[in-house]
């Protein structure tokens, strides 16, 4: 039976690093090749040579109702701050630039299904979507984007990796990969990235595949910001399969949300100012500006004139201020490799775990310590007690389950009805409101008959799990603290055993996530 890691709790993947004295003289020895290097180069500057970066954008959600447009921001976000000359794909919803597929609140107000009739709220829950009329309506529009290169489908995205290979054949030119949109968890705790038109999704397994038709000496920069998208650091190992053996290739994963959790920014608000989730903080840290345009400095932690992916991690472990927690490829490789029982590992005191982190965790582990008011050398335990005290993160789990089930029956049902009133697959179409009502008097009479009890027993049980104690800010910080803790200290400890093919394999991957992206 495969074994795969939990990303919810502190079992799961962590951020991990080497101890300071490894990194002194690994850069040490990168400036010494470098400078050796660069008297062949001749007047040839560091920026003119350096490779142009390709990028392949895939956003959207399974379908119009799921598309907010926080998910199209996100894509033009990243679109602008690539550097200029970048070649770029866009995949995006059903890849049609004027269709009215992206979903916004022209209003930012939220309304409620409560009053409904039962053929109404069944509707509502249905079709993901609110009253088309009256205040607080949501409303669809085209995307705004600066090209679309066809939808977010497997085969799309089979062919834009096929370029990728063929474009990059012998080349070390490097690549990002951005996903952005909606995640799932399967029945057996697989994860999947959802794909437009409610397709069969794209799990690890899928993307692991496409990845192989780029060559492995490629640097690849993985960025994924759905719900439960930690589980893709599993791509770290062949197959995408948690036993696999590791892939020799040049890989670095950014994620939101651990394995079994869910993430920010699938929002139907046009305000961007007011965005609060991985991406907006992510790559503001790495261009040095916001969505807005605000500057942001400070997060260069090692002062070596650039910000690298690992600093802008570290950036997005303090600011974040929604739920997310945060994870990336080096987490799963040390959960992988290094044993580790929470009980023991948070024994370790703070000033020692803070010698053995890299520059960029150092700064995390101290902002979240001043976010959180701890200053005791023993504040790792002490969070480790505090965090227990909070409840089990099965509670999370369990909500999530739940959300999963009740889209799966949503989705099943809004098939059935679309079939038998086929006007309602286009809310522009002229027997739309014709359609809508037949529909609703469909459904108030399945559900008094009990034929939708599967549908309204998943909504009433994710309503009351919601209603269960969540995690605050303070608690999400404490877990943002204790798993960069743990990975500082298993970090060391791989560091101690004495492996050296699984060190340096390691430190590999550890160079691949200090990359500057852009």
């Amino acid at each position: 039976m495969t074994r795969r890691w939990r990303g919810g709790g502190l079992a799961g993947p962590l951020d991990g690093a080497p101890p300071r004295a490894f990194w002194r003289i690994a850069l040490a020895a990168v400036l010494l090749v470098g400078g050796l290097l660069s008297l062949g180069e001749g007047p040839v500057s560091r920026a003119a040579s350096r490779p142009q970066l390709r990028a392949l954008l895939v956003g959207g959600g399974p379908d119009r109702e799921s598309n907010q447009v926080g998910i199209e921001s996100n894509v033009r976000y990243v679109a602008r701050v690539l550097p200029s000359g970048a070649k770029r794909t866009i995949l995006f919803a059903d890849g049609n630039p004027r269709e009215a597929t992206v979903q916004f609140d022209p209003q930012g107000l939220e309304t409620s299904r409560a009053g409904y009739a039962a053929g109404e709220e069944a509707y509502s829950l249905i079709f993901a979507v609110q009253e088309e009329t009256g205040e607080g309506a949501l409303a669809y529009r085209a995307p705004k984007l600066p090209s679309l290169d066809g939808p977010a489908q497997k085969p799309t995205i089979a062919r834009a990796f096929d370029a990728l290979g063929r474009d990059l054949a012998a080349s070390r030119q490097p690549v990002l990969l951005y996903f952005t949109g909606h995640g799932s968890q399967g029945d057996d705790d697989s994860v999947h990235f959802d794909l437009w038109g409610n397709s069969t999704p794209l799990s690890v397994r899928d993307l692991a595949a496409d990845l192989a038709r780029i060559p492995a000496q490629v640097p690849v920069a993985l960025v994924m910001v759905q719900c439960f998208s930690g589980g893709f650091a599993n791509l770290l190992f062949e197959g995408g399969n948690p036993e696999g053996a590791l892939v020799d290739r040049d890989l670095a994963g950014y994620f939101a949300a651990t394995a079994e959790r869910m993430s920010s920014g699938c929002t139907p608000s046009l305000d961007e100012a007011d965005y609060q989730d991985f991406t907006s903080y992510f790559f503001a840290a790495l261009s040095g500006r916001d969505r807005v345009g605000r500057k942001v400095s400070g997060v260069d932690y090692n002062h070596d004139g650039r910000v690298g992916m690992d600093e802008a991690f570290a950036y997005v472990l303090v600011s974040d201020e929604d739920i997310d927690v945060p994870t990336c490829t080096s987490d799963g490789f040390l959960r992988r490799f290094v044993p580790g029982v929470d009980e023991e590992v948070f024994r370790a005191g703070f000033p020692q775990t803070l010698s053995w982190a890299t520059p960029a965790q150092a700064a995390a582990l101290q902002g979240l310590s001043r976010k959180l008011n701890l200053t005791a050398d023993d504040r790792l335990s002490a969070a480790y007690t505090e965090f227990r005290g909070m409840g089990s993160t099965r509670g999370r789990a369990r909500r999530s389950q739940l959300a999963t089930t009740r889209e799966r029956l949503r989705r099943k049902y809004q098939a059935q009805m679309e079939a038998e009133f086929p006007a309602l697959r286009d809310p522009s179409s002229q027997g739309y409101a014709d359609a809508r009502k037949r529909a609703i008097r469909r459904l108030d009479s399945l559900a008094n008959s009990g034929a939708l009890a599967d549908l309204l027993q998943a909504e009433e049980d994710l309503q009351q799990a919601r209603e269960q104690p969540q995690y605050t800010l303070r608690q999400t910080r404490i877990l943002r603290l204790l798993r960069l803790a743990k990975s500082v200290i298993l970090a060391h400890r791989l560091e101690s055993a004495g492996d050296q093919t699984l060190l340096t394999r390691y430190h590999r991957l550890r160079v691949a996530e200090e990359r500057s992206l852009l």
